[in-house]
């Protein structure tokens, strides 16, 4: 009778936890998709300033090349966060080779 309740009750608590564990790894999963958004939108406004400014008078300029500066700075920032995948299975597909 005993040893039924305990396992009924680790049964529950496995449930639980393993519930709670789903929710964090859903909740995970959209603001690592927030990030990855975010990340695409920063590198098309990047790309978007330097054709703008194909001649570099916006960015000699303190105002504007201040803008400059940090977008750069955000978007390194951005690939950092996912460069260490990236780069891991570039080796392996280039070992392989």
């Amino acid at each position: 009778m005993i040893v039924e309740i305990i396992l009924s009750i680790i049964i529950i608590i496995t449930c639980f936890i393993s519930y709670l564990f789903f929710l964090s790894l859903r909740r995970i999963n959209q603001y690592e998709n927030f990030i990855i958004q975010f990340q695409q939108i920063i590198e098309y406004s990047t790309e978007k300033m330097k054709t703008v400014d194909s001649s570099g008078h916006y960015t000699a300029d303190d105002e504007t090349g201040f803008f400059f500066d940090q977008l750069k700075e955000l978007q390194t920032l951005l690939n950092n966060i996912f460069e260490l995948e990236e780069e891991t299975s570039g080796k392996k597909n280039k070992e392989k080779k």
